[in-house]
């Protein structure tokens, strides 16, 4: 279930429609209204999405204003980090550049990411929180990133530091070969 400040509100009715005329992956449900979490409420009913599917999935879906919809599911590996980054989600073309949409899934996250060290081809990060019936928190983030001037040095660190990941990772299993 998502914190308060990321449910489902009246306001977030178009986006909430858009997102529902189209398909969650292959062998996924549809999640339930009180599950998404609202990442990012954008302009023309744009916007990201996230729901954990079980305790185990979790999916983001990204709305444009052009009407187009990238929904993606992914379960986690057998033994896990406390932080997961997979990307990129989602591209895009704006102000003259090439751009990826990223996204990460914080296990045990909470409190406010941001961007640390070089930056400046990166667009904010939005986020929202899920809480599991367990208790168990994950942080569902996403960014944008400028395809030309890719800074493999950024990291992206909770306010304590306590989570930090490199921006660009991708999610690896640690258990795979």
């Amino acid at each position: 279930m998502p914190e308060e400040s990321a449910r489902i509100t009246p306001e977030d009715g178009k986006l909430l429609e858009r997102f529902r005329k189209n398909s969650v992956p292959p062998g996924y449900e549809q999640p339930s209204e009180d599950t998404l979490a609202v990442i990012l409420r954008g302009a023309d009913s744009a916007g990201h999405l996230g729901w954990m599917a079980d305790e185990q999935t979790y999916c983001f879906a990204s709305t444009r204003a052009s009407g187009s919809l990238s929904t993606r599911c992914e379960r986690l590996p057998a033994r896990h980090a406390p932080h997961i980054a997979a990307g990129p989600h989602l591209r895009g073309h704006g102000i003259g550049e090439e751009y990826n949409y990223y996204t990460a899934l914080v296990l045990d996250g909470r409190g406010r990411f941001s961007f640390t060290g070089p930056s400046k081809s990166f667009g904010p990060v939005h986020q929202a929180t899920v809480v599991f019936p367990s208790g168990r928190t994950a942080a569902l983030l996403v960014y944008e990133v400028l395809d030309r001037q890719l800074d493999d040095a950024a990291e992206i660190c909770d306010d304590g530091r306590a989570h930090c990941f490199t921006a660009t990772a991708t999610m690896e299993d640690p258990d795979s070969p």
